[in-house]
């Protein structure tokens, strides 16, 4: 028998963009067998949008506040009763059979992402062809995709959960922990998503912080700092605190925080390795 599919729409202030997710969602050539709309706590109404679909063919649930991402997908994974989960953010669009092509590969796993086309420039794409994702693969940085691009068992996601904690690297983490119980994690080297980035709301809001707003970036890391290694560990603090320097306006400041945190070798890689971030810092 072909698995079931729960679908886990998370969204916050943004009914515009949930149309169009929402749409691809229920156009699908294998149709789900629940979809949950979580609405993590928006100041702004939905109904006008909501009205657009058949009532009986989705669930909203709207939180009282707003707590983040990673909380508006555990109560839609409390709330799921399928096989299988497909977790989508609102302002990304699967293609028609994007759920078809996840099913057949959850036929040999436990988890799946898959690569992606740029909503605003679909000509550009990001696909990773490694296949199998392994702890070793996954310890270097998620080089595969958001979460609108992954699918896991339901039994899996409701014993690991997301942690509510992490302000950025949610889906690193939820990998990492993945590949620790020693499921079998698939990726679809095909582009079947389409990714916005056109907000750009979060490499805005990395530019414009001050330096003790990087903490909790740097959170995830930290949480696996044994199973990465000083060296990787380091590599990552240091590329996470000079995220964007090119464009902060305390560029000392942010290196001295990085030989601080990550240290010389580490912070030395990152400058000297990214031209545009040389050129930014010599004018």
């Amino acid at each position: 028998m072909q698995k079931t599919v729960s679908v886990v729409i998370t969204t916050h202030n943004r009914p515009d963009y949930l149309k169009e997710s929402l749409a691809a969602v229920l156009k699908q050539t294998v149709p789900s067998k629940e979809v949950f709309v979580i609405d993590d706590g928006s100041s702004v109404s939905y109904e006008e949008v909501l009205s657009l679909f058949p009532a009986e063919h989705f669930t909203y649930i709207k939180t009282p506040v707003a707590s983040g991402a990673n909380a508006a997908r555990n109560l839609g994974i409390d709330k799921s009763s399928a096989d299988i989960i497909a977790f989508l953010d609102d302002d990304d669009v699967w293609d028609v059979d994007y759920l078809e092509q996840h099913i057949a590969a959850h036929d040999s796993a436990d988890a799946v992402t898959c690569g992606y086309r740029f909503l605003e420039t679909p000509d550009k794409v990001h696909i990773n062809p490694i296949e199998n994702i392994t702890t070793d693969v996954i310890k270097k940085g998620n080089k595969f995709c958001g979460m609108s691009g992954v699918t896991c068992k339901t039994a899996l996601a409701k014993k690991l959960r997301f942690d509510e904690e992490l302000k950025n690297s949610q889906d690193w983490d939820f990998f990492v922990r993945i590949t620790l119980e020693n499921a079998v994690f698939k990726n679809i080297p095909r582009d079947i998503y389409f990714y916005r980035r056109g907000h750009v709301s979060i490499s805005t809001e990395v530019a414009n912080m001050p330096l003790e707003k990087v903490f909790p970036r740097l959170k995830a890391f930290k949480k696996h700092r044994e199973l990465l290694g000083e060296e990787a560990y380091n590599d990552r603090v240091a590329n996470q605190i000079l995220s964007q320097i090119g464009k902060k306006n305390n560029k000392l400041g942010w290196i001295a925080l990085s030989l601080r945190e990550a240290g010389l070798i580490a912070t030395s890689k990152v400058i000297l390795n990214k031209d545009r971030i040389r050129k930014k810092l010599g004018r």
